[in-house]
């Protein structure tokens, strides 16, 4: 049996989907635009009667997507309703890091290759490699498994 945790809340972190497009955009309900967003409670752990689940827990939603995953205006599948409510909450945490809502320490980005690329010689400053023979020599078929019928 676990034991029960209070749930995690921040009203600053909820005002933070005022504004916001829709991260939930399921094809056919989604109305997009900024004027009906609010924050979507997704079911978790501290999820249970009278009892909403973690602020963390919630994805920037229009309405329709907020009835929809609340099953309010359809029933999704099991599989639908678990990725749009993966896609939307990780949509949603992106959006308050990068907004400076939820602080992390974000690492310094690291150059593509340690050791400087040097630059190419022009074409007609480059030497040759002997003996590299970069036709394909005439009749050479190309090596492949030799066709076997089984009986």
């Amino acid at each position: 049996m676990t034991q029960r945790r209070e749930p995690i809340r921040s009203r600053e972190y909820l005002d933070g989907s005022r504004g916001q497009p829709c991260v939930f955009r399921i094809p056919g309900i989604c109305i997009g635009g900024t004027e009906t967003t609010v924050a979507c409670h997704l079911h978790d752990e501290t999820f249970g009667m009278a009892e909403k689940a973690d602020d963390t827990s919630t994805g920037d939603g229009c309405h329709a997507c907020h009835d929809a995953m609340d099953g309010r205006s359809i029933v999704l599948s099991r599989e639908d309703w678990l990725f749009y409510a993966f896609r939307a909450i990780q949509r949603t945490i992106r959006n308050r890091v990068l907004r400076k809502i939820v602080q992390i320490k974000l690492d310094v980005p690291k150059p593509a290759s340690a050791r400087p690329v040097k630059p190419r010689k022009p074409k007609d400053e480059r030497v040759k490699i002997v003996g590299r023979n970069d036709a394909w020599a005439q009749g050479r078929k190309l090596p492949s498994r030799p066709m076997r019928i089984k009986p």
